[in-house]
């Protein structure tokens, strides 16, 4: 089994998390692809063969967005909806609880979209807080063993 983690970051915390996930799955998996979305990220890069599964790992930005590197990806799934009913994936959010009704919104809104297209969350969602998480590394890494176990 192959995965992709993509990556939406504005100060890089979630990428350093992606990469903590990325090292402790590198067993796991016969290819982890670690993406940072970009300008040019559209919808293609969740088109997964069969053996692949999708890792979102993303704060959140602003005042409740997803980060600026993820919003092409994420308008692109708006613009061009199409169905992801083969697609299998796990979120990651990052945020801080100080801000109330916006913590980890960029993830929480990834995965609404990512859900109304009707692909398959696994598991739960990751929540990090930046005001309670020490370690917002270690915690992911644990989490994604735990994760990973529940792809079967």
């Amino acid at each position: 089994m192959k995965l992709k983690i993509i990556v939406g970051t504005a100060s890089d915390n979630a990428l350093y998390v992606a990469q903590a996930v990325q090292a402790a799955l590198a067993a796991e998996f016969e290819a982890i692809d670690l993406h940072l979305a970009n300008a040019q990220s559209q919808a293609e890069l969740l088109d997964l063969a069969a053996d692949e599964v999708a890792l979102v790992c993303t704060s959140t930005h602003g005042n409740g967005d997803v980060p600026e590197n993820l919003q092409p990806l994420y308008a692109d799934l708006d613009q061009h909806p199409r169905y992801l009913g083969g697609l299998r994936y796990g979120v990651i959010a990052l945020g801080d609880s100080f801000y109330g009704d916006t913590y980890a919104a960029g993830g929480r809104l990834f995965d609404a979209r990512l859900q109304d297209l009707g692909a398959q969350r696994v598991g739960d969602m990751l929540l990090l807080d930046a005001s309670e998480d020490a370690d917002a590394e270690a915690i992911a890494a644990e989490w994604a063993q735990a994760w990973v176990k529940s792809l079967g």
